[in-house]
């Protein structure tokens, strides 16, 4: 074959040589049928068969066009197909339908869903998946107040009956643990509530999430109740008043809490001081507190801790064959028709070291079945976790023959079983503990904190579920973090100087709340008056150094670090606040520094995809290269980079610490874009380059095609300037390049 030598690439042709297609996997889903239980009925679900309800796909589709004109007005029938949304018990009588859309006209299909409840066809939910991604990547077409005013429109035309507010809650910053790919769009979320005469309802929002290119891709919202009702708003007590009486009336005390650090999978212990009993509302009406679900006057008095056992007892580590009796004892059931299979024991192991067998289970039901794990310790032989058969049905009620006390000592009973070794370690359940759970449910449910040095730990315990019926034990599982060093309780603050530094961060809304946890028809909702605690951004107080700090690993708002830079400071800044740039001082930071190939490795690959660490007790990958084993800090970065492709592992080590070129980032940018094979032809490549022999051979066709796609470009001079070392600012400019152009229609890469 003989290959015409050209000086530039189209994105098509490039794609053509290099045999990139795109692969399709929701395709699968649509096209086959599937059958789905609804009212002891089976129904099958295709593009022209239709479900036994009063509405078709045609009324369907029309409601989806007239909602979504520009999106779907073109849209085919047979693109949309009809199936049951899940099934509530609790509302037996309320019509769910759910539509899908999968269009294949195109080489990067799309597809969405909608859900339809009730007779006026409310619109539930929706989820549009983006064709073109590029389109909504940085930097953003529209505004944050601009995407707002989208979110609000669309709510209007879903016909959501009420009056909605934009909630000040509405788009956090999400900090979450592993980086936001370059390659992801820019989302605006934002949240409404529903309002009663001008007082938010809880439970009762809407959220809208509209991308940086103005496009609406998901809706949630509850299925509205005309007919609940609200309690009167006439004499409410004013916030301050309520704020002073919880002022005066609040009770503290010192107890331990433990944070786990996500990156590194490590877990500290800290002090802080906790409110007792945990309020979960005051009336708004008469200033009562909402303790355990019942309003009242005063504050309780605090439980007292009394320990499950005073010593400790003696361990002794099982098998597996063991483990898989214990597993069998527990799980045998004598129903007809129902047989239990172990299906597998598994040695796995936590962060902190503790090992553990996973018991797989399956209780087969004639074609059928429903199963889940057990964890056993290792190195005792005790529970945990463990779930036993609970079927759980709202609309039915619970037989109850078995008191709440019988269920405690029953409940206890089951740890000195099954979890004994460290009962000196555990407290009876405290009655403060304000967990309150539906009557209708069909276990007690009782929790025994950990205690350390005369201190609750919060976040560690043994929660047991005890069947109300008859006392069988329906769940067990036991935390229990591995801590190495506890802070001292005398370096705690004094409780004095923690209540007014709590005091001072005090705050309360106004709320119409529904406390009935028991209530199955919609129509008997009854709304109260309450004012509730903010705990949108959860933190603790640190006692040791009278601090507040974030509790949720996974939902942080940090302080944003910023940098300057002359023409990249916008780009630069994006990144280090998507958590792929790490800047240790931003004064000091300097844009126009050259990067190393090992940290431009990471910088890369964090703008491409998301970066995990390894899942506890996972075996990890042999790295390729022998100057990276699995304790190197980039360890998973170089393997992510091998697995998707950005560099080789022909090498037997990897140059960390040496300077990156530009014909360096070409290769690697040019075989992220999947074109490797493409660029190995140098010899059909003219090369207009006044630098030209400067060029290494390996990496010639990879400078062409990077600089013709626009990546990386020349000078004035027609200089490559192959060998200059890469920028922090050059590389940051660079990605955001090729992240627009890998998630572009012609490539469409996701990794």
């Amino acid at each position: 074959m003989n290959w015409k030598k050209v000086s530039a690439f189209t994105i098509s042709s490039a794609i053509m040589f290099g045999g990139i297609l795109p692969t399709v996997k929701a395709e699968e889903s649509v096209t086959s049928e599937s059958k789905v239980e609804f009212g002891g009925a089976s129904a099958t679900t295709s593009s022209d068969i239709s479900i036994d309800s009063e509405v078709s796909i045609e009324q369907l589709v029309e409601k989806i066009k007239q909602l979504f004109p520009s999106r779907f007005e073109s849209a085919k029938e047979e693109d949309f197909n009809l199936d049951f949304a899940p099934y509530y018990p609790d509302q037996e009588d309320v019509e769910r339908l759910r539509v899908y859309y999968y269009d294949r006209s195109s080489s990067n299909p799309t597809n969405a869903n909608f859900e339809f409840v009730g007779v006026e066809l409310e619109l539930t939910s929706f989820y549009y998946s983006v064709q073109n991604r590029s389109d909504a990547l940085f930097p953003p077409k529209v505004s944050e107040e601009d995407a707002a005013k989208i979110a609000e429109s669309f709510l209007d035309k879903t016909g959501l009956t009420g009056d909605y507010q934009l909630s000040e809650e509405s788009n956090p910053y999400y900090y979450n643990y592993t980086n936001q790919p370059l390659t992801e769009p820019i989302e605006y979320r934002f949240n409404f509530d529903k309002l009663k005469d001008g007082i938010p309802v809880q439970g009762r929002s809407a959220s809208v999430t509209v991308l940086g290119n103005g496009e609406v891709t998901q809706y949630n919202s509850q299925p509205q109740n005309d007919n609940a009702d609200y309690e009167s708003t006439e004499n409410v007590l004013a916030k301050d008043t309520i704020l002073e009486q919880l002022k005066q009336d609040l009770n503290i005390e010192l107890q331990y809490i433990i944070q786990r650090n996500n990156n590194t999978q490590e877990s500290t212990a800290y002090l802080t001081y906790r409110e007792i009993p945990s309020i979960i509302g005051i009336s708004a009406k008469d200033g009562k507190y909402n303790i355990n679900g019942d309003y009242v006057n005063d504050l309780p008095e605090k439980s007292e801790i009394q320990l499950l056992a005073k010593e400790k007892r003696e361990t002794k580590a099982i098998t597996k064959d063991e483990a898989k009796a214990l597993a069998t004892k527990l799980l045998e059931t004598d129903e007809e028709g129902t047989t239990l299979q172990i299906e597998g024991v598994i040695e796995r192991e936590n962060p902190d070291g503790t090992k553990y067998y996973e018991v797989r289970y399956m209780y087969r039901t004639g074609n059928g079945g429903f199963g889940s794990t057990i964890r056993i310790k290792q190195d005792t032989g005790e529970l945990i976790s463990y779930y036993g058969d609970v079927n759980y049905n709202p609309s039915e009620e619970v037989e109850t023959n078995i008191s709440e006390d019988e269920a405690l000592k029953l409940a206890v009973d089951n740890i000195k079983e099954y979890a004994n070794t460290s009962m000196d370690e555990y407290a009876y359940p405290l009655e403060l503990d304000n967990i309150v759970y539906p009557e209708n449910e069909p276990m007690y449910r009782f929790t025994f904190p950990r205690v350390k040095n005369g201190l609750i730990v919060n976040g560690d315990s043994i929660s047991v579920g005890i069947s109300k019926e008859d006392g069988r034990l329906l769940t067990l599982n036991s935390q229990r973090t591995e801590i190495d060093s506890w802070p001292a309780v005398e370096d705690a603050v004094s409780k004095d100087e923690a209540l007014d530094d709590i005091n001072e961060k005090l705050d309360v809304k106004l709320y119409y709340v529904n406390n009935n946890l028991d209530t199955k028809e919609e129509n008997s909702l009854q709304y109260k008056l309450s004012y509730l605690r903010n705990n949108y951004n959860p933190t603790f107080y640190n006692a040791v150094s009278g601090e507040w700090e974030s509790s949720d690993p996974y939902r942080q708002e940090q302080e944003k670090q910023h940098v300057t830079h002359p023409w990249a400071e916008e780009e630069l800044n994006f990144m280090i606040d998507n958590n792929i740039i790490t800047v240790d001082d931003p004064e000091t930071f300097n844009g126009n520094a050259a990067v190393t190939k090992g940290e431009a490795l990471e910088i890369l690959s964090k703008s491409l995809t998301r970066i995990y660490q390894y899942y506890y007790g996972e075996e990890k990958e042999e790295s390729p290269f022998t100057n990276i084993g699995e304790d190197h800090p980039l360890y998973d970065i170089v393997m992510r980079s091998v697995e998707i492709g950005i560099i080789d592992d022909e090498q037997e080590t990897f140059d960390l610490d040496g300077a990156l070129t530009r014909e360096n980032l070409s290769y690697w940018y040019v075989r992220a874009l999947g074109l490797d094979s493409v660029a190995k032809r140098a010899d059909m490549f003219n090369y207009d380059f006044a630098d030209v022999d400067q060029m290494s051979d390996k990496y010639k066709g990879y400078v062409v095609l990077t600089e013709s796609f626009g990546l990386l470009t020349k000078n004035d001079d027609n200089n490559f300037r192959p060998q200059n070392k890469v920028t922090y600012a050059q590389l940051a400019v660079a990605n955001l390049r090729l992240a627009k152009l890998i998630t572009s229609e012609e490539f469409n890469r996701r990794f």
